[in-house]
C-alpha cells in the first residue's frame, strides 16, 4: 500500500436513498458480505446485499437506536438501543437482551460502539439532552462485566482502533476534537490521554471514525459537508466534501474492503437546507484509493 490514494480525485456515488432521519453506524459483516446501517431516530435496520438490493426492518426497541457491530454468524448482531444492548438475529428476526450498563442512570443514551482487534466492545454513551458532560465510555469483553473507561463527555462518537490494535480513537464531538489512547491485549482500560486533532467551527463537529489499513483516521463532520482522513500523526489529508451537511459514520466494505460508506442524517434541517441537500439521509458510497481492516465479531 502508498500512503495517498491512487486517485488525487475520489469519487463518490449514492448508494441508497433511505431518507434516514439519523442514518448511522454502517456496518460490513464479515461473515454474509452485507452492509447493514441504522435510522437511530426512526428504530429502523437496513441490509444492502452485493448487488445493492436493500431491505429495512423496524426495530421493537424504545428509540434512539444506538450503534450495531457484527456477531458470530450471518445475520448476527449486537444492537444498542436506549434500553440496553441487545443480540439481534436477521433470519429469526429476534432479539434477546445482553447488558445494560447505564440502567441506574436516566437520561443517557446509548450512541456508536466497536469492536476492538482483539474482540472487546466499546461503547459510548451520551447525554440524550447534549448539554451535560454525562456521557462515557464503556468496555466489555467477552465473560466479563462491562467496566467504565473514560468519562466526562456530552456526546461519545467513534470509537476506532489503529491497524495494530495499540491505539483507540474517540470522536468527543460537543468538544471539537478527536482523542486518542493507548490500549493493551491483557489491560482492559486506557492509558496515555491525548488530543490526536481539533475541528474549527466551520469544520463543524467530528462524528463517527474509522480506520483504514495504512493507520489514516476517516472522521465524518456534522454540519460539515465533509470527510476528512487524517494521517497516523495527526495531520490532516485527504478533505472530501459531499451534497449533505450531516455525515454520521463510515464504514469500509465492498470487494477488497475498498468502499468507503459514509451514513448521513436529515433531522432538525431546516427547509432551506433540505432544499439545498436533497440527499440528506442517503448512504454514500466512495471510491478512495484506500482500503478498510475487517471487522472482528463479538462472541459475548
Amino acid at each position: 500500500m502508498t500512503s495517498e490514494p491512487a486517485s488525487s480525485r475520489p469519487t463518490f456515488r449514492v448508494a441508497a436513498q433511505t431518507g434516514d432521519a439519523l442514518g448511522e453506524s454502517p456496518l460490513w459483516h464479515p461473515a454474509d458480505g452485507h452492509l447493514y446501517w441504522l435510522d437511530l431516530a426512526l428504530a429502523r435496520l437496513h441490509r444492502m446485499d452485493s448487488e445493492g438490493k436493500v431491505e429495512t426492518r423496524r426495530i421493537d426497541r424504545p428509540p434512539p437506536l444506538g450503534a450495531i457491530v457484527a456477531g458470530e454468524g450471518a445475520g448476527r448482531l449486537v444492537l444498542s438501543a436506549s434500553d440496553g444492548l441487545w443480540r439481534y438475529d436477521w433470519a429469526a428476526d429476534g432479539m434477546e437482551p445482553l447488558c445494560h450498563p447505564e440502567v441506574h442512570r436516566s437520561g443517557i443514551g446509548y450512541n456508536d460502539a466497536k469492536l476492538d482487534r482483539w474482540g472487546r466492545l466499546w461503547i459510548g454513551t451520551s447525554d440524550l439532552a447534549e448539554r451535560d458532560p454525562r456521557g462515557a465510555l464503556w468496555c466489555w469483553a467477552p465473560g466479563s462485566p462491562p467496566v467504565l473507561a473514560d468519562s466526562g463527555f456530552t456526546v461519545v462518537n467513534g470509537p476506532a482502533f489503529s491497524p495494530a490494535g495499540d491505539v483507540l480513537y474517540l470522536s468527543d464531538s460537543v468538544g471539537r476534537r478527536i482523542l486518542a489512547y493507548d490500549l493493551a491485549p491483557d489491560i482492559v482500560g486506557l492509558s496515555n490521554r491525548r488530543v490526536f486533532a481539533e475541528m474549527a467551527i466551520d469544520e463543524g463537529y467530528p462524528d463517527g471514525l474509522t480506520v483504514d489499513a495504512d493507520g489514516g483516521v476517516w472522521v465524518a463532520h456534522w454540519d460539515g459537508w465533509r470527510i476528512t482522513r487524517f494521517g497516523p500523526d495527526g495531520e490532516r489529508g485527504l478533505v472530501i466534501p459531499l451534497p449533505v451537511p450531516r455525515l454520521t459514520s463510515l464504514a469500509f466494505g465492498g470487494q477488497g474492503l475498498a468502499v468507503l460508506f459514509a451514513t448521513s442524517a436529515r433531522l432538525e434541517l431546516t427547509t432551506p437546507l433540505l432544499e439545498a441537500a436533497p440527499l440528506s439521509g442517503s448512504l454514500f458510497a466512495l471510491q478512495t484509493g484506500f482500503v478498510g481492516i475487517a471487522e472482528k465479531t463479538f462472541g459475548g
